[in-house]
């Protein structure tokens, strides 16, 4: 028995009604069960890729590709230094940064609020580079330049969304704050003691990221320096043309940068975040493969029925000298065809509905910090989850398959 008459054989077999009176019933339903599966698979996993690539792209928008620290006893780098150093590598920009932690006051409502947050200092031209982060300022303001300039004697500073709610605080009113450096500067008898400087509150950005509105405050490199004194840590942002080439450059420049400097990706600075996604999309396949065996069941159920209804067919084609993988092969062929139609069938429809999704996204309640339903179609997952379902649909089809065909011909026929 050739393949090509084994699938005609099996082909004739999917919808046969001589399984009994619900044979094509049962079938559908393995086959919708399979097409259900596929389909979930595919939308919910689009739908974590997108989330993920959302959240990456926010996360450089607001920081670099890569990250260059310099230690307690690191000596200093100038941009030509680090130009030497990045020799070869494809940059968008580079730009340095002071940052530090401190703790961020205000009366503006009344009473006194207070949160720590983390200051940044930064070249405002830079902020120009920050894809997706949103600044507000007054509309009698100058926009990147407010960093430079003061109101009442006071420098400004950029605060982040989340804190200019905690701290009840907002550009349009000329609210101030008081930032501390806890352990800014030498004191007389050599131990660190706080800095405070009043800020004006000049504009609002938000990132999109809960972590990095709440926190962060932007302001000149100067005047971050002058504040943060000795606990400032001071680098440099490499923003890349691609951010691909991230995790060879960052191999490249390690051997290259001088003693106590680090060089680390946005990756591996939130590490535990993209942890976290990468555990709640295994888990999430881990589910939605179990829907697929669940469908399984139902398509091993049809292989059991349709064997048992063809017993005799099978005897005779035994008794004529086919070989028993032959006669295995007609019924598991029968399973992957449902397999097939099924997985078609979410495909199909799972990478319609992602387009759908793409084109007309679905807006996200307030409470969310997203705005509308990422989706982020991968071709090579939609294939992987259709070819999943074939493949568990012909496994499925293993044990009924090989317990029917093991019957003796004679046994088979005695009473046909």
């Amino acid at each position: 028995m050739t393949l090509r008459l084994a699938a005609w054989i099996a082909r004739r077999y999917l919808w046969s009604r001589s399984a009994g009176r619900f044979a094509p019933l049962l079938t559908a339903t393995a086959i919708a069960s399979v097409a259900v599966g596929t389909l979930a698979l595919i939308v919910v996993m689009s739908v974590m890729r997108g989330f993920k690539q959302e959240l990456t792209d926010r996360l450089l928008g607001f920081n670099a590709h890569i990250t260059l620290t310099r230690g307690a006893d690191a000596p200093p780098l100038g941009r030509d230094d680090v130009d030497l150093i990045l020799a070869g590598a494809d940059l968008r920009d580079l730009s340095p940064f002071v940052q530090g932690e401190v703790i961020a006051q205000s009366n503006a409502g009344g009473e006194p609020s207070a949160q720590g947050a983390r200051v940044r200092g930064i070249d405002p031209t830079d902020l120009g580079v920050m894809g997706g982060v949103y600044f507000y300022f007054p509309e009698t303001g100058d926009g990147f330049s407010e960093l430079f300039k003061t109101g009442r004697g006071l420098p400004g500073a950029i605060v982040g969304s989340e804190i200019v709610t905690q701290l009840m605080v907002h550009p349009d009113f000329g609210d101030e704050i008081e930032l501390t450096a806890p352990m800014a500067e030498l004191g007389p008898s050599g131990e660190l003691v706080p800095n405070r400087r009043a800020y004006r509150v000049s504009g609002i950005f938000r990132a999109g990221i809960f972590d990095l509105d709440s926190k962060y405050i932007l302001m000149s490199l100067d005047e971050a320096k002058r504040l943060l004194g000795e606990q400032a840590i001071e680098g440099w942002q490499v923003r890349l043309s691609d951010a691909t080439d991230s995790p060879g450059i960052i191999r490249m420049i390690e051997k290259r940068l001088p003693q106590g400097w680090k060089a680390a990706g946005v990756d591996s600075e939130n590490k535990k975040l993209f942890a976290a996604l990468a555990l709640e999309r295994l888990a999430m396949g881990a589910i939605l493969v179990m829907v697929l065996l669940i469908a399984s069941f139902a398509i091993g159920g049809v292989v059991l029925l349709v064997t048992a209804a063809k017993r005799r067919d099978a005897a005779i084609l035994e008794s004529i000298g086919t070989p028993g993988e032959k006669i295995r092969l007609v019924f598991m062929i029968n399973a992957a065809f449902i397999g097939a139609i099924g997985s078609l069938l979410g495909l199909l429809s799972g990478v319609g509905v992602c387009l759908a999704l793409m084109r007309w996204p679905i807006r996200l309640p307030d409470s969310y910090y997203l705005d509308l339903l990422p989706v982020d179609l991968d071709p090579l997952t939609a294939i992987a989850a259709a070819l999943l379902g074939i493949a568990i649909a012909v496994i499925a089809s293993l044990y009924p398959v090989r317990q029917a065909t093991r019957l003796n011909p004679a046994e088979a026929l005695r009473y046909e």
